[in-house]
């Protein structure tokens, strides 16, 4: 949701609103995602804007599409 909002935004009430998710449970994924780095918040006055953090995405995704399927090379010591 936060990423079609785009640079604009959502205030939580209006996330709230398009989720049905209780605003208890609503702040805690926010506090999350703020944490991990993929969502910003903007106090105005008595709103909080979130807005998706599309600079972190998208060195996200390029990380993983730069990663994908190169295979893995198992370390095994030698125990015996």
């Amino acid at each position: 949701m936060l990423v079609r909002a785009g640079e604009e935004g959502l205030v939580v009430g209006d996330i709230a609103g398009h989720t049905k998710l209780p605003l208890s449970t609503l702040a805690h994924h926010l506090r999350t995602l703020v944490g991990a780095r993929l969502v910003l918040q903007e106090r105005r006055g008595r709103e909080v804007v979130n807005r998706a953090d599309f600079g972190v995405m998208n060195a996200a995704l390029a990380f993983l599409t730069d990663e994908c399927c190169q295979g893995v090379a198992l370390v095994r010591e030698d125990t015996a």
